[in-house]
């Protein structure tokens, strides 16, 4: 259930702001970058251990995560930047 609600705020946020004009494209998609970036960084220090201090999942999937995460995130900025110039027309 978290993780929808993560995918369904990474895919709103974008599209909101884009949709109002309220952010620029390339400060949503440096912002999104900065983001996963950050997120990816936190995940590969401190990533899920079992009892005896082995992880759990390999780093190359919670990377895989975060890269689908920043794909729903640009998806949400196209959606909402199309969803803009189709009003302004």
């Amino acid at each position: 259930m978290v993780g929808y609600v993560i995918a369904a705020v990474a895919f709103v946020l974008p599209f909101a702001f884009a949709a109002t004009g309220l952010g620029r494209p390339r400060m949503l998609l440096a912002t999104g970058a900065v983001l996963a970036g950050g997120w990816l960084a936190a995940l590969a220090t401190t990533g899920p251990e079992d009892a005896r201090g082995d992880q759990i999942v390999p780093l190359w999937f919670l990377g895989g995560l975060v890269g689908l995460l920043f794909l729903i995130w640009c998806g949400g900025l196209w959606l909402g930047v199309r969803l803009r110039r189709a009003r302004a027309a």
